[in-house]
């Protein structure tokens, strides 16, 4: 049986603003999770490394968020 990497909607919180990440691999959102309150967190996102500053996770929804219900 072949590995399924499942991808989703990360939303984060960084200095008063809420950022949303789509298609993010849980990986990445483990890798983002681990690192949290650090300066610096860092992850790739496709295939470029991006600095996310410091950032405290909130959630992680699999598949995509329905804007017009919130979910």
């Amino acid at each position: 049986m072949a590995h399924e990497t499942m991808a989703g909607t990360a939303v984060l919180y960084r200095d008063h603003e809420v950022i949303i990440l789509e298609d993010v691999e849980k990986e990445t959102m483990e890798e983002i999770k681990k690192q949290c309150g650090c300066g610096h967190c860092t992850c790739t996102i496709n295939d470029h490394k991006v600095d996310l500053g410091n950032v405290e996770f909130v959630g992680f929804k699999e598949d995509k968020i329905d804007w017009d219900y919130g979910y």
